[in-house]
């Protein structure tokens, strides 16, 4: 196999950005055969050249992989509900979609045009517990699909929005019956997790009295590429791998801010800082953009998410 360029040689934003579906869609392939990478991280995202000119990302160095022996049913974690309590809590829950739907105060997202069928209400319900957090996990469901504000008279059903049991995706490799090996490392510890770093579930879902029991999963090495992209646009002033911000060597009190940030999420000797910076990014994910993509250079505005 010819050897890849470093994601950093990227020509454009949009290029750039097309890279992470690529390994996004590597990730899948491996999970599908039950492994999972635990080091998605700068060094490990390279970029290869088809015969006819064109670029892809991969995700290569599985050595810190780790394979499951086999898949569990995922809807055995499905609450079980009684008929009554089910009755109950779907009245509140259409009654709360209905009212978002209405409502038309500040910082309140209109919700969905169009009714629910009784079988995404009982699903939402079994999986997310509460009527309040199941009406706003259907409707950013339905806003991602681009259903949210279609104003068809045929209410939404499992199939819209890809809850329907096909292609096995009931099924999931069921990572916490391998153990990795000895020591901490699972990854490359700036690009890590906050989850991982913690070795814990951060946050308790609703109807959990305590987190969950925690096991490295495919989520968090989506994560990590997600940690991938912010350091590349807080670092980097374009594409090129010598084209890192000056703006990091200086002592311009201006950017102050700018150098705490890279500083605390990624290049910091001390671990401590490392971890608890990523520990409190997880715990305070309200702050992220006035935190961290606000510094990011002017270049990357295009990929701001708002």
């Amino acid at each position: 196999m010819p050897m890849g360029e470093s994601i950093r040689r990227f020509c454009n934003p949009l290029e750039l950005l097309s890279y992470f579906p690529d390994c996004i869609r590597e990730q899948k392939r491996g999970h599908d055969k039950l492994i999972i990478h635990r080091d998605a991280s700068i060094g490990n995202l390279l970029i290869f050249e088809r015969s006819n000119g064109t670029t892809f990302g991969r995700l290569m160095d599985y050595d810190h992989a780790k394979k499951a022996k086999e898949k569990i049913d995922i809807t055995s974690y499905i609450r079980d509900l009684s008929s009554s309590e089910l009755d109950t809590k779907r009245k509140v829950l259409q009654y709360n979609l209905a009212y978002v739907r209405q409502r038309k105060a500040d910082n309140v997202v209109l919700g969905l045009n169009r009714q629910v069928d009784n079988e995404v209400l009982d699903r939402a319900l079994k999986w997310v517990f509460e009527p309040g957090h199941a009406a706003k996990y259907i409707r950013d469901v339905a806003d991602f699909t681009g259903l949210g504000n279609d104003a068809s008279e045929k209410p939404l059903c499992l199939s819209d929005l890809g809850w329907d049991e096909k292609d096995g995706v009931d099924k999931w490799p069921d990572f916490a019956n391998r153990k990795h090996g000895p020591g901490e490392r699972t990854g490359t510890l700036p690009y890590m997790s906050g989850n991982v770093i913690a070795r814990k579930t951060l946050h308790i879902p609703p109807g959990f009295k305590s987190p969950p029991p925690f096991v490295h999963d495919a989520i968090h090495d989506v994560e990590s590429l997600l940690w991938v992209l912010v350091n590349l646009c807080l670092t980097r002033k374009g594409p090129g791998a010598e084209m890192r911000r000056e703006e990091l060597y200086n002592e311009s009190p201006s950017h102050k801010g700018l150098r705490k940030t890279v500083n605390a999420l990624f290049e910091s000797k001390n671990d401590v800082t490392l971890k608890e910076t990523k520990i409190r990014r997880h715990r305070q994910w309200t702050t992220f953009g006035d935190e961290v993509v606000a510094y990011f250079h002017p270049y990357f505005e295009p990929l701001k998410p708002y």
